[in-house]
């Protein structure tokens, strides 16, 4: 009898647990902003290329433009609640203006957008009701389109695909079950820190 009373509070403990699981959000939504995107760093090339030419035309630039990078990501969690497979979207702008050396006349201007996509991976080293400490991991492709417009030139455009990435070694996650804010520190395309919101369901 004291056998079969066990193995009843075991089975309705089991039960319990997996009934908890269950009603655990495995979907997940989250939109964030982030500054230090990798993408931007690749403007240190282009500018030394464009100020030599630049310095070269008497040509300068101003007021300059750069845009963090917003971000929207969906996770699933799959059997175990604390890995999760999902993807990311994040988009990242940089703009510049071209004026005369001497006059200061604004002559043209300089535009890149950054549209990446990548899939991602999450995985939570402490999973909490409503605390959560957490490193993720995506890797896909960006596209980048520049365009030239000049008043005095032949305006230019063109576009290309790179391989680009995300590695948030660090994140925390705080709110209910449902809604939480969200913070991370590591490097990539959504930048070196990112702060945001997301909607677990």
């Amino acid at each position: 009898m004291k056998k079969f009373l066990v193995m009843v509070a075991v089975a309705i403990m089991a039960a319990v647990n997996v009934n908890a699981q269950s009603d655990e959000p495995k979907n997940e939504i989250g939109v964030s902003y982030g500054l230090g995107a990798s993408a931007l760093f690749d403007l240190y090339g282009p500018k030394i290329t464009n100020a030599f030419f630049d310095s070269m035309e008497k040509l300068n630039t101003k007021d300059n433009v750069e845009y963090g990078t917003i971000a929207v990501e969906y996770f699933r969690r799959i059997n175990n609640p604390r890995f999760a497979v999902g993807g990311i979207l994040a988009y990242a702008h940089f703009g510049e203006d071209v004026v005369e050396e001497k006059s200061g006349n604004k002559v043209g201007k300089r535009t890149r957008n950054y549209i990446t996509v990548m899939p991602a991976i999450k995985y939570d080293w402490i999973h909490k009701k409503n605390f959560a400490l957490y490193s993720k991991l995506g890797a896909g492709v960006m596209m980048l389109s520049n365009k030239v417009t000049s008043n005095v030139d032949k305006s230019d455009s063109d576009s290309d695909i790179f391989f680009m990435w995300q590695a948030s070694l660090l994140g925390v996650e705080v709110g209910s079950q449902n809604i939480r804010g969200f913070v991370e520190a590591g490097a990539g395309e959504q930048g070196i820190l990112l702060a945001g919101i997301k909607y677990k369901f």
